[in-house]
């Protein structure tokens, strides 16, 4: 009834339609502050068919620079070769967070923010 819409319309806990509980693991960074990136392989290094199949990706800005190593890893040819991420074609250590990154390097400029990868120089 309309009733019961309401009340449950005004009640906290999660719905069905939010998805699965919070157990202290699942939707870890949902409430995060997002942040918009294009990740796209350098221009001096690697052709286009060996690029990520998603170039634009919203996430956290949590999110670490060796997580998103892992994931161009997972997705393109440099699975075993070393890989470098950079912005402004500066390097980007492993352990630094996209909120970081923005903030630092990328100087608060409109989204998306632009990280490039690359086979490591050795």
């Amino acid at each position: 009834t309309l009733e019961q819409s309401a009340t449950a319309a005004d009640n906290d806990s999660p719905s069905e339609s939010d998805g699965p509980p919070n157990d202290g693991n699942t939707w870890f960074h949902k409430n995060d502050i997002k942040i918009s990136i294009s990740l796209e392989p350098s221009k001096k290094d690697a052709p286009h068919d060996e690029s990520v199949p998603m170039k634009y990706i919203r996430c956290s800005m949590r999110l670490k620079v060796s997580h998103l190593e892992d994931y161009i890893r997972d997705k393109t040819v440099f699975k075993e070769s070393g890989l470098q991420i950079t912005c402004k074609n500066k390097p980007l250590d492993g352990q630094l967070t996209l909120e970081n990154i923005w903030l630092d390097t990328w100087k608060r400029k409109e989204a998306p923010m632009r990280l490039y990868y690359s086979k490591k120089a050795d």
